[in-house]
């Protein structure tokens, strides 16, 4: 069947997706805006009220409200010095001394251009690669699958933090979760302690929720967290002359630059906006020829942050939608959705669901041009949303939490998964263990486990089959190319680390 895009048309412009995408990014961007909400706690509230939508009308809303997120949170973070999530801290290095010389206006709409033009490269390189790549992977087995997880896995040291032990413990403890349920194979239960409700297995769903949403709520409600010294941060009316053609002009190439880095970091699995939107700064600021200029209010800084940092969104469900795996923690919320949907990303679904898959690349592109409209017009607007206190918006996130998991199959066993999974979060939290490689043993393990079973059966056991195939053996080299990569990533954030104590 392959992509449909003149069948996506009818799907894509119904009132109501039109209705749910401008939703989703208005309360993307006001979500990023605020500091302590994160995109991946927004997408996992947010799940529950899509059970009643259509596929398309779901992914979008979701979409939006992502990519709205990733945008919003360098909006306070160029006005306030506060970035609203992680990816927004690129942003305010050059755009917060902008804002106290009187240029927040210039700053802010060269980070909505800059975004805009990084999102649009971005959406191409996803519709360029993603259909070629599907095409490929449907020549592959349950040894090239297996090799795919291995390779999922190997970028945990990527996402280590301050200890590679931690992360590994993570991982492994996220693998064994994944091991509750019904043996793939022979069909025997496992771990389930004779409970119906785990013989599928924990629903991911739930899990998301309590391990993003419940260590947020915490964290903030306890002592010392945002709630307790709440204060007044008085919103900022947007000074200066507006940004010039000129400005852009001198940009463009560091836009450009940043946004193939964007691109080609969020395609690898585990890594993220965060990552991408420094990267693009350090490269930005590495071959400019004023460098001292750079954390002063230079509009290039801003620029190269905010095509970083937006360029990865779309290239991230390269992975995501070709092989089913997720390339940052949003985009395996996202895969949540899709299950939910019951659309089966892989291969497959450019075979099966051309239609949804052309909707969903058309409605990519005109939610980056709302992002873009909302980001140029109304950061204003946005940035005075910080002021609400927290005590009220922590109280409805808490009760959207219960009621989300409780509507998921009106069942009161997803709310104590939910609970639990938020506890383990926020003990992990405390303990300094990441999240991350958690939720990628969760997704990867059954991949790995069934396929590497299907795999043994069909070659009668012998391992060897693993290196005779080519494409097996090329992506099981490629793993170990990444996790070289990532050990060496790790080391260097543990050296910057150790210097800055």
């Amino acid at each position: 069947m392959g992509l449909d895009f003149i069948q996506a048309l009818p799907l894509l412009f119904h009132p109501s997706v039109l209705l749910f995408m401008c939703i989703g990014v208005l309360a993307g961007m006001i979500i990023g805006a605020l500091p302590g909400l994160t995109d991946p706690m927004a997408l996992g509230l947010a799940i529950p009220f899509t059970f009643s939508m259509e596929p398309v009308q779901a992914i979008l809303f979701l979409l939006g409200i992502h990519f709205g997120a990733v945008y919003g949170g360098s909006i306070t973070a160029i006005l306030i010095n506060t970035p609203g999530t992680p990816a927004g801290a690129a942003a305010a290095l050059d755009g917060y001394p902008l804002t106290l010389q009187g240029q927040s206006r210039k700053a802010l709409q060269m980070s909505a251009i800059s975004a805009f033009i990084g999102a649009l490269i971005s959406v191409a390189a996803l519709m360029i690669f993603a259909p070629l790549l599907s095409k490929a992977a449907l020549k592959f087995g349950p040894s090239e699958y297996f090799a795919l997880g291995l390779f999922g896995l190997s970028v945990v040291a990527g996402v280590a933090g301050r200890s590679l032990s931690k992360a590994l413990i993570a991982a492994s403890l996220g693998i064994f979760v994944s091991f509750i349920g019904t043996d793939p194979i022979v069909g025997t239960q496992r771990f389930t302690f004779g409970s119906a409700h785990l013989t599928d297995g924990l629903d991911l769903v739930p899990v998301l929720i309590g391990l993003f949403a419940i260590p947020e709520i915490l964290t903030q409600l306890l002592p010392g967290g945002a709630v307790a010294k709440d204060k007044d941060n008085s919103s900022h009316v947007l000074t200066g002359m507006a940004l010039t053609f000129a400005d852009l002009k001198r940009s463009l190439k560091t836009i450009i630059k940043g946004s193939g880095i964007g691109v080609l970091i969020g395609a690898l699995p585990g890594t993220g906006a965060v990552i991408s939107s420094f990267f693009s700064y350090n490269e930005a600021v590495r071959s400019s020829k004023t460098p001292e200029k750079y954390g002063k209010g230079e509009l290039d800084g801003v620029a190269a942050a905010e095509s970083g940092s937006v360029s990865t969104e779309s290239s991230a469900l390269i992975p995501l939608l070709t092989f089913g795996i997720p390339g940052d923690v949003s985009t395996a919320i996202l895969l949540g959705a899709f299950i939910l949907h019951g659309v089966h990303v892989g291969p497959q679904l450019f075979q099966t669901s051309g239609d949804i898959v052309g909707a969903i690349f058309l409605g990519i592109i005109l939610l980056e041009a709302l992002v873009f409209l909302s980001g140029w017009y109304g950061s204003s607007l946005v940035s005075k949303l910080v002021r609400i206190p927290k005590t009220y918006l922590f109280s409805v996130i808490t009760v959207l939490v219960v009621t989300g998991s409780y509507a998921l199959t009106n069942d009161m066993f997803n709310v104590w998964v939910t609970l639990i999974f938020g506890i383990l979060g926020y003990a992990m939290r405390r303990l300094d263990y990441p999240v991350v490689p958690l939720l990628l043993g969760i997704i990867l393990g059954p991949i790995i486990e069934k396929n590497f079973l299907l795999a043994m059966a069909s070659s009668g056991g012998d391992l060897a089959s693993f290196l005779i195939q080519p494409l097996t053996a090329g992506i099981l080299i490629l793993a170990a190319l990444s996790m070289v990569f990532t050990l060496r990533m790790h080391r260097n954030v543990q050296r910057r680390l150790n210097k800055e104590e």
